[in-house]
């Protein structure tokens, strides 16, 4: 008889290019598979006899199901349950997210003596964020004052590499704390039908160490760093961004602005624009870096690159990241994320010196 692990191994061989028809996937909509035989015991058993012609249909049947739960888990609807479980919610609003947001997972794996499991994870279209408790520590308390206490490990992300049943690799984006990662968004196929994400990290370092060498110390990251070989799994469901209606563009005496790209999720919007005008003469003729900044390209920066973004009852909301590109020639490039509440009517403001109602911009996120 064929082992669960042997069917496994031939389904993770399959070309990614392997595709259900709609036929199958009506076929998989009706199928009522039985419980194991281990927990059927003390039942009784009925003897069924059917043609080779029968059995052959049997078979395909069952190995549709099979390739529908694995490279499609949207058909299959027993997925982890959705909830906080032991993420505390400072960790979750470090990424923007809520209780409600997170799939708690659970999976762990041992190696060279540190437990590392995958606490929850999250996915829409604009990122996947996963988080990992080293030792049962990590996703409690205050993300701030984690790692300054020895034992309080961290993921060494450039020791971390995520994939799904297609054999797509997925890159780290965004902002990361030492716990919580995140990576590029679901790839098609995996956006549209679920994504099976294996995780493996092979190091975990010691933050609290940095700290201990004191200020202007050459950091050696291998001393900092444990070694071994941990594998996680997690299944996400994705959905897919939203394209914002741009607004119109700003036009001051020193610059203007022009959106050229919004994109939102539930949870994130991610805005780029373009500034063009003298304010960029003096950025481009400063030294770079300035150490410290002169207060003329500090005031500068304030008045006409520092973005914020407000909700429709005017509370600011919280950036992940933000950040400009000043090319040789032409306008800058600027671009951030922010955190949003969902659906709903949000208000640009572009610097310090746009604070104007007609300077501002609103726009709708559906």
């Amino acid at each position: 008889m064929i082992s669960t692990e042997e069917v496994e191994s031939r389904l993770r061989a399959l070309p990614a290019s392997a595709t259900l028809r709609p036929a199958d996937e009506q076929a998989v909509a009706e199928m009522h598979l039985s419980p194991r035989e281990s927990s059927r015991r003390g039942t009784t058993h009925r003897a069924l006899r059917v043609s080779a012609a029968a059995a052959l249909i049997v078979v395909a049947i069952l190995l549709v199901n099979v390739l529908a739960a694995y490279y499609a888990p949207k058909y299959q609807r027993v997925l982890a349950d959705s909830g906080v479980g032991s993420i505390s919610q400072r960790f979750l609003s470090a990424v923007g997210l809520k209780a409600g947001d997170v799939t708690v997972v659970g999976d762990s794996a041992t190696s060279a003596g540190h437990t590392l499991k995958l606490a929850g994870a999250y996915a829409d279209g604009l990122r996947t964020v996963i988080f990992v408790s080293v030792d049962g520590k990590g996703v409690t308390g205050n993300p701030k004052e984690y790692g300054r206490n020895p034992g309080e490990w961290g993921i060494s992300f450039d020791l971390a590499t995520l994939t799904d049943q297609f054999g797509h690799s997925y890159d780290g984006q965004g902002l990361v704390g030492p716990t919580d990662l995140q990576f590029q968004p679901l790839a098609w196929p995996a956006s549209d039908v679920g994504g099976r994400l294996t995780l493996h990290i092979t190091g975990i370092w010691a933050p609290w160490k940095v700290a201990e060498q004191g200020p202007n110390k050459v950091i050696d990251n291998e001393a900092l760093t444990i070694h071994g070989d941990w594998t996680l799994h997690v299944t996400l469901i994705s959905t897919p961004p939203h394209k914002v209606a741009l607004p119109a563009p700003v036009h001051t005496p020193m610059a203007d602005y022009t959106f050229t790209g919004i994109s939102a999720s539930e949870t994130e919007m991610v805005l780029h624009w373009t500034v063009d005008g003298p304010v960029n003469d003096g950025l481009r003729s400063a030294p770079n870096p300035q150490n410290p900044p002169s207060a003329a390209y500090t005031q500068t920066i304030q008045d006409y690159f520092t973005p914020r973004v407000y909700d429709a009852n005017g509370s600011e909301l919280q950036m992940q990241d933000w950040g400009y590109e000043w090319p040789k020639s032409g306008p800058a490039k600027g671009e951030m994320t922010v955190f949003i509440n969902g659906p709903g009517r949000y208000r640009i403001q572009l610097g310090n010196a746009l604070s104007a109602p007609d300077l501002q911009r609103w726009l709708v996120v559906p």
